[in-house]
């Protein structure tokens, strides 16, 4: 017959009042009781802490991109051809000229997809200094999707330190119940075996 929930909870956190429950189990249970608690208390702050932090630098991110331009940079060499040609997505950095939002000309590297002639086009992103930027600017889903990962990193990272310290308490307190098991044997044993 299979205990009901409530007793197999009672029996994991040490609360069955079982009489052969030793001390090391008694210790055993009330850690991962203690460890249980920790996660549910420190899981929702350390995740909503990160979550904040993950999005007040993204909207700094943000801020410090709104000046970004996007223009159009002409090709001064072709771009190479693909190594394969189904579905490839590769970028090639072929050398371009564009022109600041200030005026000024410019001349470097941009991304280009294979196999675009000399003279031809690619929009760019560029600073209001006319520098290239190497991408586009965050998005607010961007910015979104970093705090949610954030938060579930940090619950999980939490996580994963309570379960190594349960880790090593376990084995600590494995060791411990091991060393007393020989001592018990040692007095008790050599008993058993004269009855015979």
């Amino acid at each position: 017959m299979a205990k009901p929930l409530a007793g197999r909870f009672a029996s994991w956190i040490g609360a069955d009042g079982n009489p052969l429950r030793r001390r090391t189990d008694r210790v055993e249970s009330t850690l991962r009781a203690l460890l249980v608690l920790a996660f549910l208390a420190g899981g929702p702050l350390l995740a909503d802490q990160a979550g904040r932090w993950t999005q007040a630098v993204g909207q700094r991110e943000m801020r410090q991109q709104q000046s970004w331009q996007q223009v159009d940079a002409v090709l001064l060499q072709t771009a190479p051809q693909p190594f394969y040609s189904s579905g490839s997505m590769a970028i090639y950095w072929v050398p371009g000229r564009w022109q600041a939002p200030s005026g000024a000309r410019r001349i470097g590297e941009v991304p280009t997809p294979p196999g675009l002639p000399a003279g031809a086009s690619v929009r760019i992103w560029v600073d209001d200094a006319g520098r290239l930027t190497g991408h586009r600017p965050l998005t607010p889903h961007v910015v979104a999707l970093r705090m949610v990962l954030a938060e579930l990193a940090a619950a999980g990272g939490l996580a994963l330190a309570l379960l190594i310290v349960s880790g090593l308490a376990r084995w600590q307190l494995n060791r411990r119940r091991l060393a007393n098991w020989t001592m018990e044997w040692a007095a008790f044993g050599p008993r058993w075996t004269t009855f015979r």
